[in-house]
């Protein structure tokens, strides 16, 4: 059973960042996956490449859909992003330079900050979005 499991609750509604966040969702299992067969000191350095990739991407593109919506929120929600980029960024500078990070630290502080940003913060521009007629 995955660590994260989507589910409808986590949908905005909006097809392509829904698929987008559920792509977050596999990476998330995957470094699970990676933990429990022991790999996981390969595969930290490989996700959290990926995902500061991805997440750049996925960020641009919500970013993009509000400022072209006029979402009325945006600068918060760009702060929420950030936060993320950045933590994340300090824990692959901090796993590169040997200091080390544990792939449990970063489990726990990915599903927990995803499930939020998604239902909290997502799910607002989720409707906002669906209101102007975006699915």
């Amino acid at each position: 059973m995955p660590l994260f499991e989507w589910t409808q609750e986590y949908s905005v509604n909006v097809r392509e960042l829904d698929e987008q966040h559920k792509k977050l969702v596999d990476m998330i299992n995957k470094l699970d996956e990676s933990m429990k067969s022991g790999n996981h000191g390969d595969a930290i350095k490989v996700i959290l490449d990926e995902l500061l990739d991805y997440t750049a991407y996925h960020f641009e593109t919500e970013e993009r859909l509000l400022v072209q919506y006029g979402y009325p929120r945006l600068e918060n929600h760009t702060k929420e992003h950030d936060t993320l980029s950045w933590r994340v960024l300090d824990m692959r500078t901090r796993y590169e330079s040997g200091e080390g990070v544990e792939a449990k630290e970063i489990l726990d502080f990915l599903t927990g900050w995803l499930k939020n940003h998604i239902l909290l913060s997502d799910k607002q521009y989720g409707v906002f979005l669906n209101s102007k007629g975006l699915r």
